[in-house]
């Protein structure tokens, strides 16, 4: 009886042990919530900028009413938005909802925009309308979105500096309309581009370039057909270009005139350098040329949206104040 009673006593103790350690636990874990919670807003601010848009919009906001609060409140948060290198981790109508509630929480202090592999339209218009102060963007493979809405929204954007474009088909219209319409313009990234031209098909966008943006400081064009013919002709039609990237541009042949050319330029990268550093090598290793120019596999239709009401901001998130508790924080 006794070694039962003592076994009873035993299994009753570490019963109350259990529970303790799970009360203590609990307890912990529940101070260290409030403690994240109640970190002051500027520190706040430089972590959600250390993460990303994407991370903020997807995770950060998710855990805490304060940092949702913080997050929608603070525009200068918001002033650049670069939604690239997501990993395909989500659908490109999800990417294009995110992307344009955080274009409505800048409050016209957007000045940089880079999308990678969605957007439409409807995402340009959302941007168009939210800012005029914009200074860069860059359109990575966003097949959904008409040269057309580009142009024009690009015309509301005077103060341009910087435009990126991959894996794009363009007309000669476009370039002059962005000639134009930028004036500010100082540095182009136009990878793997096709330029709709009856004549001189090679050196079509070199001339464009070289008619259309005299103040160019820095060019990138890999990937580009371009000949000898058509870098001179850059060459002479952007006199304060000091930054040359024309990696994978074979069609070039660097002989001693070029190279005398090339000797101006302070930054150059030639056709044979390596592209490990460039930010989307990752196409440029999958796909061949002509598969990136006509490959339409990966088109997916993009429908935009109104976004302008918390409420559409909480639907489109998940993040609907009845289903997470916040007493605890």
């Amino acid at each position: 009886m006794g070694k039962s009673k003592g076994g009873k006593q035993k299994k009753e103790f570490d019963t109350m042990s259990l529970s303790r350690f799970v009360l203590c636990w609990e307890e912990s874990a529940l101070l260290k919530r409030r403690k994240w919670s109640k970190l002051p807003s500027d520190i706040l601010l430089m972590i959600f900028e250390k993460m990303g848009p994407i991370e903020v919009l997807t995770k950060a906001i998710r855990l805490c009413r304060d940092w949702l609060e913080v997050a929608r409140n603070e525009p200068l948060l918001w002033r650049k938005v670069d939604m690239t290198c997501h990993g395909k981790k989500f659908g490109p109508n999800y990417l294009q909802d995110i992307a344009c509630i955080a274009v409505n929480w800048s409050a016209g202090q957007l000045e940089e925009f880079a999308a990678e592999q969605f957007g439409s339209d409807d995402l340009l218009q959302c941007i168009a309308n939210s800012t005029s102060n914009l200074k860069r963007i860059s359109f990575i493979k966003c097949n959904d979105i008409s040269e057309d809405v580009l142009e024009k929204t690009i015309k509301r954007w005077h103060l341009l500096e910087e435009i990126e474009l991959y894996f794009w088909m363009c007309s000669r219209k476009f370039f002059r309309a962005i000639g134009l319409s930028c004036p500010y313009l100082k540095c182009l990234r136009l990878n793997y581009i096709r330029v709709n031209c009856r004549n001189d098909k090679k050196d079509c966008l070199a001339k464009l370039i070289g008619r259309n943006f005299p103040n160019l400081s820095s060019l990138q064009l890999i990937g580009n057909k371009m000949t000898n013919k058509g870098l001179h002709f850059i060459f002479k039609g952007c006199p304060q270009l000091e930054s040359l990237d024309i990696r994978q541009c074979y069609k070039l042949t660097i002989d001693q005139s070029l190279q005398s050319d090339l000797e101006r330029i302070k930054n150059v990268r030639l056709p044979n350098d390596s592209i490990d550093d460039y930010k989307f090598a990752c196409y440029l290793k999958q796909f061949s040329y002509s598969s990136l120019l006509f490959d339409n596999s990966e088109n997916d239709s993009v429908s935009g949206g109104d976004f302008d009401s918390d409420s559409d901001t909480m639907n489109y998130l998940d993040i609907k104040y009845e289903h997470i508790m916040f007493q605890d924080w």
